[in-house]
């Protein structure tokens, strides 16, 4: 029987090693041909590549993005 002890540090390195996809709209982001939330992003092909050039640009997009919701909390909502 395997333990999945033993397969966690494979599923790790696996997840490191996954190449970042380009993309030119960090606001509007798509990946073959599947749009994708900055969080997704960030969470499926960044972690560890904080760094990487497209990484960052999603980055300071997403803050950006947060910070525009802060200043304005009832833009965008429905009423």
């Amino acid at each position: 029987m395997i333990r999945v002890s033993w397969l966690l540090p494979g599923i790790f390195v696996l997840a490191c090693e996954r190449e970042v996809p380009q993309v030119d709209d960090p606001d509007n982001i798509v990946v073959n041909g599947k749009e994708m939330s900055q969080d997704a992003f960030l969470n499926k092909y960044c972690i560890e590549k904080e760094n990487h050039p497209i990484c960052s640009k999603i980055l300071d997009a997403a803050a950006q993005s947060m910070i525009e919701r802060a200043r304005n909390p009832n833009e965008g909502r429905m009423n």
